[in-house]
């Protein structure tokens, strides 16, 4: 990489494309393998609004709206906590009301959680955290 390659890494650098989305799949596939859920939707939009990922857990009968949060595994905040603003809650509450609505679903049990995928600084996703009840 010579002197101007390295200029370049050091002052143009941006998160690798595609990173939120290789975060969500993780995420999806952590949900789906590990903790036994059907996913239903990912990226349902309701007007601005949009829930990352919508799945069902059949034992508890409940429908799981899950937020998807991607950090550096060295970040200091946490993404359960800036993913759970009172500003993002009530959007995430208004989007999941039209899906349950367009879908029959009121009067269902449901949840909001954030999943949490940390990567290694290069985009590498090492690490799934989920927040059951976040929201």
């Amino acid at each position: 990489m010579g002197f101007f390659g390295f200029l370049k890494n050091l002052f143009f650098w941006r998160r690798p494309q595609n990173l939120g989305r290789r975060a969500e799949l993780a995420a999806a596939k952590y949900l789906r393998r590990e903790k036994k859920l059907k996913i239903i939707a990912r990226n349902y939009r309701s007007g601005r609004y949009e829930i990352d990922i919508i799945c069902y857990d059949k034992p508890s009968d409940t429908i799981v709206f899950a937020e998807v949060k991607c950090r550096p595994v060295y970040a200091k905040v946490r993404g359960y906590y800036s993913a759970t603003s009172p500003k993002k809650r009530a959007f995430l509450r208004q989007c999941a009301r039209a899906f349950m609505r367009e879908n029959g679903a009121f009067g269902r049990n449901f949840r909001f959680d954030v999943v949490e995928a940390n990567h290694d600084g290069n985009g590498k996703i090492v690490e799934i955290l989920h927040f059951e009840n976040a929201g």
